[in-house]
C-alpha cells in the first residue's frame, strides 16, 4: 500500500512542480505572480479536448501540440496584456492577473458551458502489479511526462542560448541588459513557456478528476504552495516543493484524514517557512539560477 500511495504522491506532486515551474518563471521574468495561470491552464485543456474531438487525434499527438498553443496564449498575454504595464505599479499586474482569471473562466463557460466533460487518460484505468501493488497507469503516465518536461527545461537552461540569456536576466537584470539580452524577448519567451506549462498540468489532471471551469482552483493553490515551499526564487526549489507537497498530502489523506489533507499540507509549509523563509531549497539553489 505504501507504494501504491508513494507513486500517487509523485504523480500528483509532479502536476503541482509543473504548474509551480509556470509561476516561478513568470515571476522571474516579470517580477509578477500569475494568479490567472490556473485559469489559463483550464482554458487550453478545453482547447485541447476540442482539438481531440473534433480533429480525432491521438492523445499523444494533442500533448506535442499542447507546447505550442500553450506557448501562444502565454506570449499572447504578455504582449498585449503584461508589457503594457512594464514599469508600474506591483498592484497594477496583481489587478490585471485577477481580471485575466474572470476572464478564462468566463470565457470556457461561454464556449464550452459549465457541465464537465470526461477527459481521456494517457493510458488505461486498469491498475497494474508494480513492486507487489496495485499501481494507476496514469500515474505512472503522469510521472513520466513530467520527467520528460522537467529534463527538456534542464536542457533548454543549461545549453541553449535563449536558456541562457533568461537565467543571467534572473539573476541580474541590469548587466543582462548591458550586455544586450532584451528583457522584452525574455518575459515573452517565459509567459510562453509557462502556458505551455500550465496546459500540460492541466491535460494531466483532467483524466483524474474532471474537465469544467473550477479544476484548477485548488491546484493552483497548492502548485503555489509548493513553490514557496521548495523555494519561489529557484526553479529546481520549485519543483521538489512540488512534489514533496504531493506526497506529503497524500500520505496525509492515507494515514491521517482525507478531510484534513489540505490543512495539514499547509500546516508543513507554514512550519517550514517559519524555520526557513527562503524555503527548503531556495538558498542552495539561487546560485545556480
Amino acid at each position: 500500500m505504501l507504494i501504491a500511495l508513494l507513486i500517487t504522491g509523485v504523480a500528483v506532486g509532479s502536476i503541482y512542480a509543473l504548474l509551480g515551474l509556470s509561476l516561478v518563471l513568470v515571476n522571474k521574468a516579470t517580477d509578477a505572480i500569475n494568479f490567472a495561470q490556473g485559469e489559463m491552464a483550464m482554458f487550453m485543456a478545453f482547447v485541447a479536448l476540442s482539438i481531440s474531438t473534433r480533429l480525432h487525434l491521438a492523445l499523444p499527438l494533442v500533448f506535442l501540440l499542447a507546447l505550442p498553443c500553450g506557448f501562444v496564449l502565454g506570449a499572447v498575454v504578455e504582449r498585449f496584456c503584461i508589457r503594457p504595464l512594464k514599469g508600474g505599479s506591483h498592484l497594477r499586474l496583481l489587478i490585471v492577473t485577477i481580471g485575466l482569471w474572470f476572464i478564462f473562466n468566463t470565457a470556457a463557460g461561454l464556449i464550452w458551458g459549465y457541465d464537465p466533460y470526461r477527459f481521456p487518460s494517457l493510458l488505461s484505468p486498469d491498475p497494474v502489479q508494480l513492486l507487489g501493488a496495485a499501481v494507476a497507469p496514469n500515474n505512472l503516465a503522469i510521472i513520466a511526462v513530467a520527467v520528460l518536461v522537467m529534463g527538456m527545461l534542464y536542457l533548454f537552461f543549461e545549453h541553449t542560448h535563449e536558456g541562457t540569456a533568461m537565467r543571467a536576466a534572473s539573476m541580474n537584470p541590469k548587466s543582462a541588459r548591458l550586455m544586450g539580452i532584451g528583457a522584452s524577448r525574455v518575459s515573452l519567451i517565459s509567459w510562453g513557456m509557462a502556458g505551455s506549462l500550465g496546459m500540460i498540468s492541466a491535460m494531466l489532471i483532467a483524466p483524474v478528476t474532471f474537465l469544467d471551469q473550477q479544476m484548477m482552483a485548488s491546484v493552483i493553490l497548492k502548485a503555489f504552495a509548493g513553490a514557496i515551499l521548495g523555494g519561489f526564487a529557484s526553479l529546481p526549489g520549485a519543483a521538489a516543493g512540488g512534489l514533496l507537497l504531493g506526497v506529503v498530502e497524500t500520505l496525509a489523506g492515507a494515514y491521517v484524514s482525507n478531510a484534513f489533507k489540505d490543512a495539514l499540507a499547509f500546516v508543513l509549509i507554514i512550519f517550514v517557512l517559519m524555520i526557513r523563509p527562503a524555503g527548503l531549497f531556495g538558498r542552495a539553489a539561487i546560485r545556480k539560477v
